[in-house]
């Protein structure tokens, strides 16, 4: 089991930069990167920028519903801890977590 809090919905540097230089940060950090009708959704050439960051004690998570081949190869090189998937069969899960080489929390 994964203990410690996350922060979801990360869009903007200033925020990023205040929770990951906070006194008591979040374990994780979690950003939108392919379900556009979320208010919290971010596009992966503002994401490339944000994630820019020394991210200190917190690890940073990409949240994703049923990614498609072309989401998963655009952020395999962004610093992620983890991929949460959503939607997602266990054979697809399987696969993923072996092509990406990342930690995977599933929802």
């Amino acid at each position: 089991m994964i203990k410690g809090c996350k922060i979801c919905g990360v869009k903007d540097p200033n925020t990023l930069r205040f929770i990951i230089n906070h006194k008591y940060p979040p374990k994780f950090i979690g950003f939108i990167c392919n379900y556009p009708k979320s208010p919290r959704y971010i596009e992966s050439d503002h994401l490339k920028n944000l994630l820019n960051v020394n991210k200190n004690k917190s690890e940073f998570v990409a949240v994703l519903v049923k990614p498609k081949n072309e989401i998963l190869e655009k952020i395999k090189n962004f610093p992620f801890d983890y991929y949460q998937l959503y939607d997602c069969t266990p054979e697809e899960i399987k696969n993923i977590k072996q092509k990406y080489q990342k930690k995977i929390i599933t929802a």
